[in-house]
């Protein structure tokens, strides 16, 4: 893992070095932005068993708006209209869990020495989660000049996900423990020394995540400030390819290891994957790095006398 790491980064370091040297000579642009939108954590959480009562299991993610930070250097070749580009994004997903319903998992009582069923059982369970990752692209431009001070840049690309910082937090429900013993046919409950218990925890803690890989596009619109600066709208979307929550789940196989009241459901089988989504708007400023792609904001007459002189 750490062997990975220090290669992740000096891969980065390349790439950073390399678009810094390419901003002295080439036709280069610089843009820095802020935004937001529905920047949300996918997931399909399952129940295996309704509640008692009879009413239907309920497993919803609900999706959560973000805001994100955006850099951005592209490169175009000869005549201006094809390039690449990188840089860097720091991105807040959210995202909330809803749970009506019973998990089952075949168990052992070492106690006793008997196998049963253990039954944990969420009611009115919600749960929020946060990620705040940095997101490294690579991609493919494109640049439509409409005028010397308008232009339209649209990308495609991939990007290199490294979670920062993520964090889960319970805020309602009810969790109860039981256990269904077959060989008497009975279900034992309300029996705490047994660690047969209903709580109501309210509880907060990490998410076990990872890096990731997702798909990104974008579209910008530049619009001329100055002679040496352009305002920029523009629209984002990126979606995840890969897991971002670690495969490890807290699966319970001995009746003294079920107390997972206070962990997230991402750390159990009710959610078996999580990729992270994103579209929305974001606003800022475009730079051109050098002279030649200075000359954007220069007239056509101008452009001729400099070629001239």
């Amino acid at each position: 893992m750490i062997l990975i790491k220090m290669s992740m980064r000096n891969i980065a370091l390349v790439i950073g070095g390399l678009f810094f040297s390419l901003m002295g000579w080439g036709q280069g642009e610089l843009s820095v932005c802020a935004g937001g939108g529905m920047n949300t954590i996918l997931t399909h959480p399952t129940m295996d068993q309704p509640l008692g009562d009879g009413s239907l299991s309920q497993a919803d993610a609900l999706k959560a708006p973000g805001f994100m930070l955006s850099s951005r250097f592209l490169y175009f070749f000869g005549s201006g209209h094809l390039g690449f580009g990188s840089g860097a994004d720091m991105i807040q997903y959210r995202s909330k869990l809803n749970l009506n319903g019973r998990m089952v998992t075949p168990s052992y009582d070492d106690v006793n020495g008997q196998s049963f069923d253990l039954i944990q059982a969420y009611e009115g369970w919600q749960e929020k989660q946060r990620i705040f990752a940095f997101e490294f692209p690579l991609g493919i431009y494109y640049k439509a000049n409409f005028s010397d001070k308008t232009n339209l840049v649209c990308g495609l690309g991939g990007k290199w996900v490294v979670p920062a910082f993520s964090r889960y937090q319970i805020t309602e429900g009810t969790y109860s423990v039981s256990g269904y013993y077959p060989q008497t046919d009975a279900v034992i409950e309300d029996l705490p020394h047994h660690g047969f218990v209903v709580t109501s925890p309210v509880a907060y803690g990490g998410l076990n995540t990872r890096m990731a890989f997702s798909l990104y596009g974008e579209a910008g619109l530049n619009l001329g400030i100055s002679d040496h600066m352009f305002f920029h709208i523009g629209l984002y979307c990126n979606y995840g390819m890969t897991n971002i929550i670690s495969d490890k789940k807290h699966t319970p196989d001995k009746w003294d290891d079920f107390m997972v009241d206070n962990e997230s459901a991402f750390s159990l089988r009710i959610t078996e994957k999580a990729r992270l989504f994103s579209v929305g708007l974001k606003l800022g400023v475009t730079i051109p790095t050098n002279e030649e792609g200075n000359t954007q904001g220069v007239s056509q007459s101008d452009r001729i006398n400099r070629s001239i002189e």
